[in-house]
């Protein structure tokens, strides 16, 4: 009877763990560096020690759910487009997963070398393999015309090594560089030994094809797959826009390469449109070739047009993560029936979601959430500017209004005094005074022209329920940062009036898609006046490619002087050992990155 019971009891976990693999596909494959792969013919032999720092790559791609679920998106709604022009010039299938590697698969990346682009061109190279590139067209932003671009570009790499492992360095380091990183003995070898001296691109490309391998294939969350247009001559977007019945704005963000102007007809180029539903099988990225013959129709949606009459196809909205919440951007002729109905939920949880009374009208293009709001938001604070809401404040946030209020010790009904500074993610101390910061006001004058004032950073009895009297506070101060030496120690960077995430990522030196990660944002627009973004690695990514040593502090010895010694910043030797200030001891013990002469 015992055994029976036994029995029963492993035939209940086998079905448990067969019934979460079949709700989550991911979950189950093991992202583990495997001692063998394959790049097209060529075997890699990766030993143990090379193992354990390529997975150390895997577990940092797939930490953060939200970041590697950003890039799996993008994966599966490129993929299709790259494996069919790698495939037509006979490219191993893995020199796909380079692309993520590249740019994340951002078609305005830009490097801090002025590479751009998919595949991170640089303007000669990339008038060297075919690519057009001028003020009015830029291939390298287009997905189908940079693939066919990185295609040539392997090929020429792989004819002079006869290595696909060693075309995938030369891609990075170019055909003369990679000569340092590579052996004669393997030119043509079929067999690669991957080691810890292995050049670092060629392991971190492994990385990446052991992270996403297992997401490929998977649905795109927004339900979203790429159409192409290839006869598009002559034509502006604005116009494909109106035939294709899709708005303007999703086709400009899909053809970011067209800079002006219409789609020239010196040769085809490929229109991305972006559809929703099921898309035909062929352009799903897999590793299977499909079946002629065997492409089924899209699969025909069925959506709610009871309930708001009128309603067609065409007037639906693109499901987009707003503070990672779903949320549907709303249209000129939107009320809350129309846009909820879109959403598919009811008026009441609409209203509900997005903290509306029973009178309060759609805002056109605006986004509206169409699940719960979250009780506060990663970020720490917000500067309120002119005419702006509490409202308007939760809905920017993702914060629920009553939480947002409670946080801020704040009456619902009550007037926002511009400049003042709202908490965000925790609440504000009874014993903190309200802060205000300063922002520029506009003034109408007497002949009816608008100045720029300073917003006062005085309390009112109106504005606070601290009953604070007569009371100023302390601005938040925005640094002004004049020079690439002081920007080198800038771990946080407030947000000013007309910035971008691509123009602080300018600022600093650093990828848009690093901000992005860094301070788990989803939205690179989604960014307002006095919000802290976070412009340097986190110290466990910083030291992740250092050798960490121990250095014992002599008598009268400075950071500065320990700094200069081991070739770090004062900033970076506080950083990795905690410190909050400059106090040494001597004998004392502290973390260094080993320089190359220790």
């Amino acid at each position: 009877m015992e055994r029976i019971n036994t029995l029963r009891l492993r035939i209940f976990y086998l079905w448990l763990i067969l019934f979460f693999c079949f709700l989550s596909p991911v979950f189950c494959i093991s992202q583990t560096v495997p001692s063998l792969m394959m790049i097209g013919d060529v075997k890699l032999h990766i030993n143990e020690s090379a193992r354990r720092q390529i997975q150390q790559d895997v577990d940092r791609l797939t930490r953060s759910n939200t970041y590697y679920n950003i890039l799996v998106d993008r994966m599966n709604l490129y993929f299709p487009i790259i494996e069919r022009e790698h495939r037509k010039n006979g490219i191993p299938d893995e020199i796909k997963f380079l692309a993520i590697q590249e740019s994340a698969l951002i078609s305005d990346a830009v490097s801090t070398a002025n590479a751009v682009g998919f595949w991170q061109f640089k303007d000669f190279t990339g008038r060297e393999v075919g690519l057009r590139i001028d003020r009015q067209v830029d291939e390298r932003l287009n997905i189908v015309s940079a693939s066919r671009g990185s295609a040539k570009y392997f090929k020429t790499n792989n004819f002079f090594f006869d290595n696909w492992a060693y075309a995938v360095i030369a891609y990075q380091a170019g055909p003369g560089g990679a000569k340092a990183h590579t052996d004669t003995k393997n030119y043509g070898s079929k067999k690669i030994h991957v080691t810890t001296k292995t050049y670092w691109y060629l392991k971190k490309f492994i990385a990446h094809v052991v992270a996403f391998s297992p997401a490929l294939g998977r649905p795109h969350s927004e339900g979203i797959w790429l159409d192409e247009i290839k006869n598009a001559g002559g034509k502006s977007l604005q116009q494909i826009a109106r035939e294709q019945k899709v708005d303007l704005e999703e086709i400009e963000k899909y053809n970011k390469w067209l800079k002006r102007g219409k789609i020239p007809e010196d040769k085809t180029y490929y229109v991305l449109v972006p559809r929703t539903g099921s898309r035909p099988r062929r352009t799903l990225a897999n590793n299977r070739k499909e079946k002629a013959n065997k492409i089924p129709e899209p699969e025909k949606k069925i959506y709610p047009t009871e309930i708001k009459p009128g309603i067609t196809k065409s007037d639906r909205s693109v499901i987009v993560p707003l503070n990672k919440i779903p949320s549907i951007l709303s249209r000129e002729t939107d009320d809350v029936p129309s846009i909820s109905a879109r959403a598919g939920i009811s008026q009441k949880k609409f209203r509900k979601y997005n903290d509306m009374t029973i009178d309060q009208k759609i805002i056109p293009n605006e986004f509206y959430y169409i699940k719960k709001k979250k009780g506060r938001s990663k970020m720490g604070f917000h500067v309120t500017q002119k005419d702006e809401t509490l409202w308007e404040i939760s809905q920017k946030y993702g914060i629920r209004l009553s939480r947002l209020a409670k946080k801020n010790r704040i009456n619902l009904t009550g007037e926002l005094n511009p400049g003042r500074v709202l908490w965000l993610s925790k609440t504000m101390p009874k014993n903190e005074s309200i802060a205000y910061h300063k922002i520029d006001l506009p003034e109408i004058t007497e002949t009816g022209v608008e100045k720029s004032v300073v917003a006062t950073t005085k309390l009112s009895n109106e504005a606070t329920m601290d009953k604070i009297e007569n009371k100023e506070t302390e601005s938040i101060v925005v640094p002004v940062i004049d020079n690439s030496e002081e920007r080198r120690k800038v771990k946080i960077h407030t947000v000013t009036k007309g910035e971008s995430l691509w123009a602080i990522s300018r600022l600093y030196d650093v990828k848009v898609d690093d901000l992005l990660r860094w301070n788990e944002l989803t939205d690179p627009d989604a960014i307002s006046i006095g919000q802290n973004i976070q412009v340097k690695a986190p110290i466990d990514e910083a030291v992740k490619d250092k050798n960490v040593i121990t250095h014992k502090v002599k008598p009268g010895e400075t950071l500065y002087a320990i700094s200069r010694k081991y070739q770090m910043t004062v900033d970076e030797l506080m950083d990795l050992n905690g410190m909050s200030n400059f106090d040494l001891n001597s004998g004392q013990e502290i973390k260094v990155f080993a320089g190359e002469n220790q």
